[in-house]
This record gives C-alpha cells, structure tokens and sequence, in this order.
C-alpha cells in the first residue's frame, strides 16, 4: 500500500471535525438569531428585559467579547422562550375564561 497516501487520508479524515466547528462569533450569530426569533414570536408578551440583553449582546459582540454576548444572548433567550411560554398559557387560559371549559 502507498504509505505517503495512507498518511495523507487519515489526516484528511482527522481534520475534517475540526473544520466543521464553529467559532465563537458563528456560535454568537446563531444564538442571537434564535433568541430574536424567539422573542419576535412571544408577539404581544414579548418582555422588555429581552430586548435590553438583545441589546447588550450585540453591543458586547460588536466589541469582540464574544463570550459575555453569548451570555447575554443565552439570557435573552430564555427570556424570550419565559415570554412565549406566558402568550402559550394566556391563549388557553383567555379561552378558558371567554368560551368556557
């Protein structure tokens, strides 16, 4: 077997995971856009705290700390999944109440 073509496979192969990881920006990004789809879909409960972490997330990627913006995106999210969860809970509660059980 050729050895200099074994050698370049399996580093190849190797090396391939290690492309497919995401930085830490790529890794703020799609945080970032999950919680302000998230918190675009609370609607009309959307929390005003989300949007002042939103904020600050961006402001903190915007200056390359990229770990605090992903902190902070992290809590808007869950600010953000807290807020749908509250619209989820009125809905059936409001139609508890105006239709009946």
């Amino acid at each position: 077997m050729n050895k200099p073509l074994l050698t370049i496979g399996i580093s190849l192969a190797l090396s391939a995971p290690l492309a497919a990881l995401a930085g830490p920006k790529e890794d703020f990004n799609d945080l970032y856009a999950k919680a302000q789809s998230t918190h675009q879909d609370a609607g009309t409960f959307q929390w005003t705290v989300t949007s002042d972490r939103l904020k600050a997330a961006k402001s903190a990627a915007d200056n390359g700390d990229y770990e605090k913006a992903q902190s902070m995106a992290q809590q808007a999210l869950n600010l953000a999944e807290e807020s749908v969860a509250q619209r989820e809970k009125q809905q059936k509660v409001w139609r508890n109440v105006a239709i009946g059980n």
